[in-house]
């Protein structure tokens, strides 16, 4: 998975917790779950941006999998401007677009597991008002809070070797298994997978272990129903992509 999260070092990282820096570190932003499709149709323009016109990927926005995926969106909230997007697709609805690369171990086929991919925030908002990537590090909370409040069991992620330390900062935990990804110019890719029956357990001694398992931001929205999955996803439509020799 192609992870636009701006690298934070691990030392900081642990100084803005002692130093409660966390307290307000989404101040000045709104991370929701898509609800209408005016917001998912948000939420995959900011992709379509990062990734297509940004980084050059040809994909089409959307694809098969936002069919069947809810999205997350990070707005400015002074400006109302949505700024950054992320993609959940649960395994009960249909297989991960990892599946088509790797085989899953056993353990990680639950039904109540869900895929997570596909950040995507704007380059101005990629750092924070301080050093840290407020705007990532609120949408990796809601996700998390939005998966514990339906009961999710594992949250499964493909990543590029130099943004797995990332993910071991955030608790994930490598299966062991790499392969190349094929939908993102063939880069290799590892499975990693946390476990989020166990988050508070899993974050305890972590230095942002309460901004993620225990403190309640207002900043962090969530539905007070199941939102559809596939919300604002036309694939009749022709998906925007670029050219071949672009």
């Amino acid at each position: 998975m192609e992870n636009v999260m701006e690298s934070v070092s691990e030392h900081p990282l642990e100084l803005a917790a002692e130093n409660d820096i966390v307290l307000g570190l989404l101040h000045g932003y709104r991370f929701s779950v898509c609800e209408g499709p005016e917001a998912a149709r948000q939420a995959l323009d900011i992709r379509r941006r990062v990734y297509v016109e940004g980084v050059g990927y040809d994909v089409p926005v959307p694809d098969a999998y936002d069919a069947h995926s809810w999205f997350l969106l990070a707005e400015d909230e002074m400006s109302g401007r949505p700024v950054g997007s992320m993609r959940l697709t649960p395994r009960f609805a249909g297989p991960f677009e990892l599946e088509s690369y790797f085989t899953l171990p056993r353990a990680l086929r639950s039904p109540k597991a869900v895929e997570i991919n596909r950040f995507a925030i704007l380059p101005g908002y990629r750092k924070g008002k301080t050093f840290l990537p407020s705007v990532s590090l609120g949408l990796f909370k809601l996700a998390l809070r939005f998966l514990q409040s339906m009961e999710a069991r594992t949250l499964v992620i493909a990543s590029k070797p130099e943004r797995i330390w990332t993910y071991e900062w955030l608790c994930f935990r490598r299966a062991g298994l790499t392969a190349q990804y094929g939908c993102l110019d063939r880069t290799e890719h590892e499975l990693l997978w946390l476990d989020m029956r166990r988050l508070v357990e899993v974050f305890a001694g972590h230095p942002f272990g309460a901004f993620f398992a225990s403190i309640d931001d207002r900043e962090v929205v969530l539905p007070r129903r199941l939102p559809p999955l596939g919300l604002g996803v036309d694939l009749d439509a022709e998906p925007f992509r670029l050219r071949e020799s672009a």
